[in-house]
C-alpha cells in the first residue's frame, strides 16, 4: 500500500438495578444485623477475598514511586505523564500488549476548540452530565473533566506530534438539541499520516486479503505512540504481569501491590501512589449478570475488551474502597437479533448501525411504545418492559434519505460528516452507507433482518400480529403527515412516513461495551472508603473508577467516557506529585 493518511474511526466493523452487594458488602446505616450479614455474604460471592501474602513465594521486589495497574487508555496516560514529570513509574499489564485510546475523546476547551472559534458553556455541560445521572454522581468529579479535559487532550497532542498525529474536532452536532436533549461540540479525535514502514508492517500483520478495517486496527494509534514516548521518558512497562492485590501499611496507606508474572509473584513497592486502571467487569458475563441483571438481559453482541473482569475493582474493595451503588453499562442499540432469539448471554446478535437510528420502534405485539428521538440506549431500557425484552425497528426503501435527515452524531452517524481535519481531509466520522448496506445485506442473508413487500408479510416474519403492525404504521404515518407526534413527542424532523416498499424490520439488543460503575473516587481520583474518606496512596481512573455515571451513559455528550479517562489519568499523577 502507498503512503497515505488513515483516519481513526474512519471505518467501523463490526436500567438501573441495585444489585445485592454492589456496595462491596457495606450495609446502609440503620439496617439490621441480619441484613448486613446477608449483604456481605452476597457481595463476597463476586469479589472474594485477598490471598494470604505470607504464603506467597515472592520472586522479585521492585521499588518505584508510582505504580500504574493496567495499560489501557487511562493507564497509558498516567504512565506517560508520570514519566514525563520525571517520576519513577512502573506500569503492569496482564495482557501481552497494551490497550488503546478509543476513537472519540470528549473534550471541553482545547486549543483546537479555540482555533475553530468554538466556546462551550462548561457549567451547562456539567449540569447536563449531572442530569443524566439523576444526581447520582459527584459533580466535583465531573467538574474536573469539564475543566481539565482540554489541557489533557492538548498534552497528548504535543506528546505525539512527532509521529504525524494531527488532532481534529467534530463541530457538527446536528443542532443544539436532539429531541429534548441538548448537545455540545465535544468530540475530538486524531488523524494519522503513516510512514511506508508502518503501512508495510500493518499489511504484513493482517495479510494480503484483509479488509480495510483490519488495517485500521493494525496501524498504530495515538495511545501506541504515547506509550512509546513513556518508555523513552523512562517508564518501566511490564506485560503479562497481572495485579493480584494491593498492600497496605499499619496506618491503612496503600504502599504497593503484589503482581503475578506467569506464575511468579512480584512485590512492587510504590512510595508515592498506586493508580488502578484495569477497566470494568463487562468481559465476565456471569459477573455482569449478577451485578447488573437489567443490562445483561438486553445484550446482543459483546464488544467488551478482553480481560476486563473487575480485577482492579476487587483489589480496591479489599483495600477498603466502596463501589458505585447503581450499575451502569455503556450499551448502544446496534445488536440485531433474529425474531426468535432471546437477548442476553450467550450473545447471538450481529452488529448493525440501523438500531441507533430513530426509526419507528415497536414491541413484539406490533405496538409503538416510545419516543425514538432519544439517546441510543433508551429504547433498549424501554424494551425491558415488553415481551421478549426487545423492540423492533421498522424502515422502508427510503431509509438512506431518512438517515440523512435524522443526522445522528458520534459513533451512530452513518452519513459521513462534512467537517474537515486541519489538513483539509474528511475527518472520518460516519460509518458510510456502503458499510451500513453491507451490514444490512449480511443480516438479511442470516435471517436476522427481515425484508418484505408488504407490512403484513413483514409482521409475519417478525412474529407479530399483522393487523396491529399495519395499524401502528398507519397511525405513525398520520402523525408524520401532520408534523406533530401527539403520541410520544418525537422530534418533528425525525417524523418520516413509511410507505415505500420493500419494508425492513429487525429486533435490536445492545452492544455490551463497558461497565462504568467502578470504585467511588473523589475529585482527585483518590479511592474513597465507606466513610467517604480518601484511602491514602490509592487512585482509580477510567472504567475502574466510579462516581460519575449512573444507570446509563450520556451518549449525546460524545466521548465523555474516554475524555474523563485521559483527564483523570493525568490528574491523578499530578495530584500524587503535588501539582494538582
Amino acid at each position: 500500500m502507498d503512503r497515505r493518511t488513515f483516519l481513526k474511526g474512519g471505518l467501523v466493523v463490526a436500567g438501573s438495578t441495585f444489585a445485592a452487594g454492589a456496595l462491596g458488602g457495606c450495609a446502609a446505616k440503620g439496617s439490621s444485623a441480619a441484613a448486613k450479614e446477608s449483604e456481605a455474604a452476597t457481595a463476597a460471592e463476586w469479589y472474594g477475598s485477598p490471598l494470604d501474602v505470607s504464603t506467597l513465594d515472592i520472586a522479585e521486589t521492585v521499588e518505584t514511586e508510582i505504580l500504574v495497574c493496567g495499560a489501557g487508555s487511562g493507564g497509558i496516560m498516567a504512565t506517560a505523564v508520570a514519566a514525563k514529570e520525571g517520576a519513577k513509574v512502573v506500569c503492569i499489564e496482564k495482557g501481552g500488549s497494551s490497550g488503546s485510546m478509543k476513537t472519540y475523546v470528549g473534550v471541553v476547551g482545547s486549543r483546537i476548540d479555540e482555533a475553530a472559534g468554538v466556546s462551550v458553556d462548561k457549567m451547562a455541560v456539567l449540569n447536563e452530565f449531572t442530569r443524566y445521572t439523576n444526581g447520582w454522581c459527584d459533580p466535583r468529579v465531573a467538574r474536573v473533566w469539564v475543566n481539565e479535559s482540554g489541557e489533557a487532550f492538548d498534552w497528548i497532542c504535543d506528546a505525539v506530534a512527532e509521529f504525524g498525529v494531527t488532532p481534529y474536532f467534530e463541530t457538527d452536532t446536528g443542532g443544539a438539541y436532539h429531541g429534548c436533549w441538548p448537545v455540545y461540540p465535544l468530540q475530538h479525535g486524531f488523524s494519522y499520516s503513516y510512514t511506508d514502514e508502518e503501512m508495510a508492517a500493518a499489511q504484513e500483520k493482517v495479510g494480503d486479503n484483509a479488509d480495510p478495517s483490519a488495517m485500521v486496527q493494525a496501524l498504530p494509534k495515538a495511545s501506541t505512540y504515547l506509550l512509546q514516548k513513556a518508555v523513552e521518558w523512562g517508564a518501566d512497562v511490564r506485560y503479562l504481569t497481572a495485579l493480584v492485590q494491593l498492600e497496605r501499611d499499619e496506618n491503612g496507606r496503600v504502599t504497593g501491590a503484589i503482581a503475578d508474572n506467569n506464575g511468579s509473584y512480584v512485590r512492587i513497592n510504590a512510595s508515592k501512589g498506586v493508580i488502578l486502571a484495569t477497566g470494568g467487569y463487562e468481559a465476565d458475563p456471569d459477573l455482569l449478570a449478577q451485578l447488573n441483571p437489567d443490562a445483561a438481559s438486553i445484550g446482543g453482541v459483546s464488544m467488551a475488551q478482553m480481560g476486563c473482569v473487575g480485577d482492579g475493582i476487587k483489589a480496591g474493595l479489599w483495600a477498603g474502597g466502596v463501589k458505585d451503588e447503581i450499575p451502569t453499562l455503556m450499551t448502544f442499540a446496534r445488536a440485531a437479533v433474529a425474531p426468535d432469539v432471546e437477548l442476553g448471554y450467550p450473545y447471538a446478535g450481529t452488529s448493525c448501525w440501523m438500531g441507533d437510528q430513530p426509526f419507528l420502534k415497536v414491541n413484539m405485539r406490533g405496538e409503538r411504545v416510545c419516543c425514538e428521538s432519544s439517546p441510543y440506549d433508551y429504547p433498549l431500557f424501554v424494551g425491558t418492559a415488553h415481551p421478549g425484552h426487545k423492540l423492533a425497528s421498522i424502515w422502508d426503501a427510503n431509509y438512506q434519505e431518512h438517515i440523512k435527515a435524522f443526522h445522528t452524531i458520534g459513533c451512530s452517524r452513518i452519513a459521513p460528516s462534512e467537517t474537515l481535519t486541519p489538513e483539509g481531509n474528511p475527518n472520518g466520522e460516519g460509518l458510510t452507507f456502503e458499510a451500513n448496506d453491507g451490514m444490512i445485506f449480511q443480516a438479511i442473508e442470516n435471517g436476522i433482518i427481515q425484508q418484505a413487500d408488504t407490512l403484513e408479510e413483514l409482521a409475519e416474519k417478525l412474529l407479530m400480529p399483522a393487523d396491529i403492525l399495519k395499524a401502528t404504521v398507519a397511525r405513525y404515518n398520520e402523525l408524520c403527515e401532520q408534523g406533530v407526534d401527539e403520541d410520544f413527542g418525537k422530534e418533528s424532523k425525525d417524523m418520516l412516513a413509511l410507505g415505500t416498499p420493500p419494508y425492513f424490520g429487525a429486533y435490536f439488543g445492545g452492544h455490551v461495551l463497558c461497565t462504568l460503575d467502578g470504585l467511588k473516587i473523589d475529585e482527585h481520583a483518590r479511592v474513597i472508603d465507606e466513610a467517604r474518606e480518601p484511602i491514602e496512596g490509592l487512585y482509580a481512573v477510567g472504567n475502574c473508577s466510579g462516581s460519575l455515571f449512573a444507570g446509563s451513559y450520556p451518549e449525546l455528550l460524545i466521548g465523555s467516557a474516554n475524555g474523563r479517562t485521559i483527564t483523570f489519568g493525568r490528574h491523578a499523577v499530578l495530584h500524587i506529585l503535588g501539582k494538582a
